[in-house]
């Protein structure tokens, strides 16, 4: 854990020019990250993302993952009114994109972007805390078409699973 601190404090210092704040570690003892065991967990004290810092072990070098999460916040919030003003009240809504997203599409950290410049797929997961109804997928197709046309994303995977607390209360999707 301390390697990676000080692998990170050298990585944000040659990487960020905003103030970064390492707050803590993570250790991967579950097998999550493919990629690497240990990671330095970070936040970019201007706008308040958090992400994580780490030594890729495919790569054999320093990475983050700040565009990923700072793209996620920006299409939750982006899709989350339009999804609870249609779904009503929700059990999760998860948008994930892949950690390496920044590095797979090149994106300077330093310089504002959006997930709408760029095709990076993120995977998006509705839960609702009820059975399924009739109008599911009618409310389902409008909720993609608003993604794509409102909120600007060009591709991902969209799913809805009907869940409350973390339990499913129906095998559909």
């Amino acid at each position: 854990m301390k390697k990676v601190k000080i692998q990170a404090q050298e990585y944000i210092k040659n990487t960020f020019k905003d103030e970064i704040v390492i707050y803590d570690t993570l250790f991967d003892n579950m097998g999550n990250f493919p990629t690497f065991d240990y990671a330095a967990k970070a936040e970019n004290k201007k706008d308040h993302t958090q992400f994580l810092v780490y030594y890729n072990e495919e790569t054999k070098q320093m990475e983050d993952s700040y565009i990923a999460e700072k793209w996620e916040k920006e299409l939750e919030n982006n899709i989350r009114p339009y999804i609870e003003q249609k779904l009503g009240a929700l059990d999760k809504l998860w948008v994930d994109y892949d950690e390496r997203t920044g590095i797979t599409y090149n994106v300077n950290p330093n310089e504002p972007s959006s997930y709408k410049e760029y095709d990076a797929a993120p995977t998006i997961i509705i839960s609702v805390p009820r059975k399924p109804a009739k109008k599911d997928e009618e409310i389902f197709n409008e909720i993609v078409s608003f993604i794509q046309k409102n909120a600007g994303l060009k591709h991902g995977m969209i799913s809805i699973s009907y869940v409350k607390k973390g339990v499913p209360l129906d095998d559909k999707e």
